[in-house]
């Protein structure tokens, strides 16, 4: 059973770019009508690059390497055809400004575009029926029930390609028969006839201590049927990528986070984050005197919205926004849905993400990076410390302008259960930051602004 989510998107991405290729050579054979020497095709994908890059960023950023949503039907061959003609007008843009060219495709990126829109469309619809049909999922059992469980139960029909049956599950200590109508069984050797049956491939443990005898001498016997062990929290992390909080402990954080081997990421990511900050205020400064009119316009006040919110390792700093909200008779308790305190320019500053562009101050001075956890008020912090386990440890990095919740696509509002299911994203994304999930979250940001989730 392999659980790797990278491995197998990596995968799609690969038999892409194949498609991408070899849809340049079969340009150059109908436009030329005869078979083109491996120099010049070298040559046109040179000067495909940028569209072929376009096609993979357009593809990752609509989430068709996503392994929740199947890759056939009517809405994925929309967006590829979408895909299809954004990518062309790409192409014909830079072809067009690149003057000193002596390859303008013109006629060869018109045949690029109609083969891989066709090509991509019939392998996506081919993977969807292999996978259906010869990878219907694995069957698993979850020893133990606990929220994790619990959690994984209610999203079993969520994942596409890394699906999973339950057939049942054993807990000698459950009361009843059933646990979201799935059968729960209590005696050893009912479990192993089970086991049998239904070709059980992976074991997951919903607890790992105070194991009974009669557990231990089950587990040691299924070591002989060749079936592989997961406890709850690789599992979840793995469909879920959230962190299960209440399934690990402190001992599961000191191996699990490793700041130290995180050195070149941290140095490379405060370049990136100085020079984006830098970009993004040039090109956005000519605005901020129309945007800072309409806001005292539509509201008295002041045009900007300082608050203290708590950094890295703990430490508070003022943090810069655009203010959304009316200062008359406002508490500056956490905002809600559909908040009344919001202005009409407001509403529009915030699903557009225009209200943290002054945020790029705090990044240059290094209080924040622009991928992070969102920071929280002191107060909150000092509070929801008390109440939710590991709270303290999503501030072991800086906090950002978007992250791994905000992307999500879910709203998360200030309630407890929400702040818990923060913070699995939280510290989901403190375990595996790297260049290539920050990359990945600025992309999912792009497409969360565009159809206005997780504001």
């Amino acid at each position: 059973m392999t659980l790797s989510r990278k491995q197998r998107q990596l995968l799609i991405a690969i038999i892409d770019v194949t498609i991408l290729a070899a849809s340049v050579y079969l340009s150059l054979i109908i436009r030329w009508r005869i078979f083109p020497p491996m120099q010049e095709f070298l040559v046109h994908i040179r000067v495909m690059l940028p569209v072929i890059s376009a096609w993979i960023i357009c593809f990752y950023t609509l989430g068709l390497y996503s392994l929740e949503m199947p890759y056939a039907g009517y809405k994925t061959t929309g967006l590829i055809f979408i895909v299809a003609l954004f990518c062309a007008l790409i192409g014909f843009a830079v072809y067009y400004l690149n003057y000193q060219s002596r390859v303008v495709p013109k006629t060869i990126l018109v045949l690029f575009s109609s083969f891989t829109a066709v090509l991509i469309g019939f392998w996506r619809w081919l993977l969807n029926l292999v996978i259906n049909k010869y990878f219907p999922g694995s069957n698993i059992v979850f020893i133990g029930i606990n929220n994790a469980v619990d959690n994984l139960l209610q999203h079993v029909n969520d994942f596409s390609y890394m699906n999973f049956h339950v057939p049942f599950i054993f807990d000698d200590t459950y009361e009843g028969a059933d646990y979201h109508g799935i059968p729960v069984l209590k005696e050893k050797e009912s479990f192993m006839d089970e086991i049998k049956i239904n070709k059980i491939k992976a074991v997951v443990l919903a607890h790992e201590k105070n194991i009974s005898y009669i557990l231990q001498d089950i587990l040691f016997e299924l070591l002989h049927n060749h079936i592989y062990f997961f406890n709850i929290a690789e599992f979840y992390e793995t469909y879920m990528r959230r962190i299960p909080i209440d399934a690990v402990n402190e001992l599961w954080f000191l191996q699990s986070i490793d700041l130290s081997i995180k050195g070149w990421y941290q140095y490379i990511k405060r370049i990136v984050d100085m020079v984006m900050a830098f970009f993004m205020l040039i090109v956005t400064l000519p605005f901020w005197p129309l945007i800072i009119l309409i806001i005292k316009t539509e509201s008295p006040g002041a045009a900007f919205f300082l608050q203290k919110r708590v950094g890295i390792f703990g430490k508070e700093f003022v943090i810069l926004k655009f203010r959304t909200m009316r200062m008359e008779d406002n508490n500056y308790t956490p905002t809600g849905i559909r908040d009344p305190r919001i202005t009409k320019f407001g509403g529009f500053l915030r699903k557009t993400r225009i209200d943290e562009i002054p945020q790029c101050i705090n990044v240059l001075k290094g209080e924040m990076s622009f991928i992070g956890p969102r920071p929280e008020q002191p107060d909150l912090v000092y509070l929801l410390e008390k109440e939710v386990p590991f709270y303290r440890q999503r501030l072991l990095v800086k906090p950002g302008l978007s992250g791994w919740d905000q992307v999500s696509g879910e709203y998360h509002s200030p309630s407890r259960e929400d702040t818990r299911k923060k913070l699995q994203y939280d510290l989901y994304y403190i375990k595996n930051m790297s260049l290539f999930l920050d990359i990945s979250i600025f992309f999912k940001t792009i497409v969360t602004v565009f159809k206005r989730e997780g504001v």
